[in-house]
């Protein structure tokens, strides 16, 4: 691989300092994306929309699936023409500001269509910009050391994710209701935190051209994402580890949307009580996180990934054990620790297993990557309130939907055991 920009005038020195600020400003990225996953996604949009009379969880789960839906149909097309263009930055860049915007108005009006309108483009926007994240992670790592690197990246993500809330939290302004200094945070942290990728990546390109810009972008596009099949039928692992993904993040993204609405509703707990339980659960997932990293290197990413998700499906399973037993909940504060130990691990082991099983058209595959968890996201957002809300045959309440989630973590976790061991 070659520097996109005059490489071959490329001193071994300038070559080195290009790719550790690239590292680093990669590194740096993950924690305006966690800040936006768990600060508004994970805790702050739930307790925005809870605090209005007469919601439910279909007033959360509506949004994401809509936005979901929207990502579905341009996440392929955009993970196809990251492989044509000269550069993927210029996008990356567009879709940030564009998502620290209108994070930053989610809590401008009290309308919350309003509101959530803002947040279905900052959704939209930061699932299409971590498309072009993820597949960056070939230009600044190798086979050896891409667990650490994500990793490293993961932990430093939860931790500026963690001061970003406490901040926000601890300097809410008058109006207890509106959330709106929360946003304000969340959206400072996010933009400060993505532009560095702007003006100090440096993009690596194959040196045979492979995918130079065509006649048509948009005819080739087509094509490439008709040949998808094709990839399938020659990489059968490839297939089996995009099936499995599907499953077993409707259960995690599921999970970690819903995660305060059962804590209030089922469990119920305070909004402060939430906020400390999740605060608690970050703060682990900080060193945990760069272990998982060594972890990956170390035994291999898919027998990690295997691990992880038997460790999730505990989590679940514990999830609705403890209040359908009407246990102690006490017990919800070593089963935080226990998610903050299992939660990063996830996407350190699986974006490194992409990789490994895709062909050499990385940014189609992230492309399908990203897919897949859109569609996992439209599932989860539409099952949840159907079967918490909708239908309930047990009158059970939201636990219904937690035992949902088990069935597809354990069915994720069976069809991963189905890939062979990748080559080397």
């Amino acid at each position: 691989m070659i520097l996109t920009k005059s490489a071959g005038t490329l001193s071994g020195e300038e070559f080195l300092s290009g790719l550790n600020r690239s590292l680093v400003s990669w590194v740096v990225y993950d924690i305006a994306n966690t800040a936006f996953y768990l600060g508004v996604v994970g805790l702050f949009l739930p307790l925005w929309i809870n605090q209005r009379r007469g919601t439910t969880d279909a007033d959360l789960g509506f949004p994401i699936a809509l936005s979901m839906l929207i990502v579905l149909l341009i996440s392929p097309f955009l993970g196809a023409l990251t492989d044509q263009l000269k550069s993927r930055i210029k996008t990356f860049t567009l879709l940030n500001i564009l998502a620290a915007c209108s994070i930053f108005l989610i809590g401008w009006s009290d309308n919350i269509h309003v509101g959530l309108s803002f947040f279905c483009i900052a959704f939209v926007s930061v699932y299409l910009a971590e498309l072009i994240y993820n597949a960056l992670l070939v230009d600044t790592s190798t086979e050896e050391n891409r667990g650490r690197i994500g990793g490293i990246a993961t932990g430093l993500g939860y931790l500026g994710a963690l001061v970003a809330i406490s901040a926000a939290i601890l300097y809410k302004g008058g109006d207890q209701t509106s959330y709106s200094l929360e946003f304000q945070f969340i959206a400072g942290i996010f933009i400060i935190t993505a532009l560095p990728i702007t003006f100090l990546f440096i993009e690596r390109r194959f040196s045979n051209n492979t995918y130079s810009v065509q006649n048509s972008v948009f005819k080739s596009t087509w094509i490439q994402i008709v040949h998808t099949w094709d990839y399938f039928q020659q990489y059968p692992n490839l297939k089996r580890f995009f099936i499995a993904r599907y499953f077993y993040m409707v259960a995690v993204t599921t999970a970690s949307s819903f995660a305060v609405m059962y804590g209030i509703k089922t469990i119920g707990f305070t909004e402060t009580q939430v906020k400390v339980i999740m605060l608690s659960g970050t703060v682990i997932s900080i060193p945990s996180a760069i272990l998982w990293g060594f972890i990956v290197d170390k035994i291999g990413s898919a027998l990690a990934l295997k691990w992880n998700l038997l460790s999730w499906s505990a989590v679940l399973t514990c999830a609705f054990v403890i209040p359908w037993l009407d246990l102690n909940t006490i017990l919800w504060w070593p089963l935080a620790v226990i998610t903050g130990l299992t939660f990063g691990g996830l996407w350190i082991a699986d974006r490194p297993l992409l990789i490994q099983l895709s062909p050499a058209n990385i940014g189609e595959m992230f492309g399908l990557y990203g897919t897949v968890s859109r569609l996992a996201f439209l599932t989860g957002a539409f099952a949840w309130p159907l079967i918490a809300v909708t239908w309930n045959p047990m009158g059970l309440g939201q636990i219904p939907a937690v035992m949902f989630l088990v069935i597809c973590t354990v069915t994720g976790l069976l069809l991963l055991i189905t890939i062979k061991k990748p080559a080397n």
